[in-house]
């Protein structure tokens, strides 16, 4: 169906915008379904535009949930909160399954903060999904990002989405579990006191305003330490995760085997 298949028009329009972006550049790489977590960067968004004139994001991906996005973005931009709120109340049924609450996405429309409406609003136009993408459409978008939001609400074996997106510069902002939790720990170990934190946030009734405040913080650190910030992750990844750091490490970890084996006396 139309969730899952290329459609080349999509595909160059979002591109095209994000490319002529006159501000930061967010983006999404995934499957679109409620488990990903989409619906919290979207609702978090209208926050991001607000602080960040002229940014733009891009979800990259296929899935059961696109529709079930564009009508929580078509909420938004009317700055229809009733609308989204029934979205929310709809959860999976919008993606073929039970219906059941989004809470996280609920609980912050029940309570967003004073001029929420107008901000999605004043942001509408500025979100696009591409649908699926090649590989190498899909690097050059991350390439050109400035962070990338990885919003999962279960879990994941490794954060590879987020250690390839650190591997350009880009600030990785991944919910605090599982194999995501191991990759931004990582990361975040390696950028200055008061940045590190920004590789996460929690998952729970706060996590778009969370998600927000991550993004809004990494996008205002002044120049110079946003350029060692990024110089910072993508030497992280380069050395924990390419396949020449991994060999390191194995080769490190086995050097003491072999030591030992050298001190066997011959049979």
């Amino acid at each position: 169906g139309a969730a899952f298949g290329r459609d080349p028009g999509l595909a160059v329009r979002g591109l095209r915008s994000f490319a002529t972006a006159e501000g930061p550049r967010v983006v999404f790489v995934g499957k679109l379904i409620v488990s990903k977590g989409c619906d919290l960067l979207i609702a978090a968004w209208p926050l991001v535009a607000a602080a960040n004139p002229g940014a733009r994001l891009l979800l990259i991906g296929f899935g059961e949930y696109r529709a079930g996005l564009e009508r929580l973005l078509a909420a938004l931009d009317a700055g229809d909160l009733e609308a989204a709120r029934e979205v929310a109340a709809a959860g999976r049924a919008l993606e073929g399954g039970e219906e059941g609450e989004l809470r996280y996405l609920r609980a912050f429309l029940d309570a967003a903060p004073a001029g929420y409406a107008e901000a999605a609003r004043a942001a509408a136009g500025t979100v696009d999904l591409a649908g699926r993408l090649e590989y190498s459409e899909v690097a050059r978008a991350v390439r050109a990002s400035d962070a990338m939001v990885v919003p999962s609400t279960f879990p994941e074996a490794f954060g590879m989405v987020a250690a390839e997106a650190a591997a350009t510069g880009a600030l990785p902002v991944c919910a605090d579990h599982s194999g995501l939790a191991e990759v931004a720990g990582a990361l975040a170990g390696v950028l200055p006191r008061g940045v590190g934190e920004l590789t996460s946030f929690e998952l729970g009734p706060g996590a778009v305003d969370a998600i927000a405040d991550r993004l809004n913080r990494w996008l205002a650190l002044p120049e110079d330490e946003l350029a060692a910030a990024r110089g910072a992750l993508a030497e992280a990844v380069r050395s924990r995760w390419s396949w020449e750091g991994v060999a390191r490490s194995v080769l490190s970890a086995s050097a003491g085997d072999l030591d030992s084996l050298d001190r066997v006396p011959p049979a």
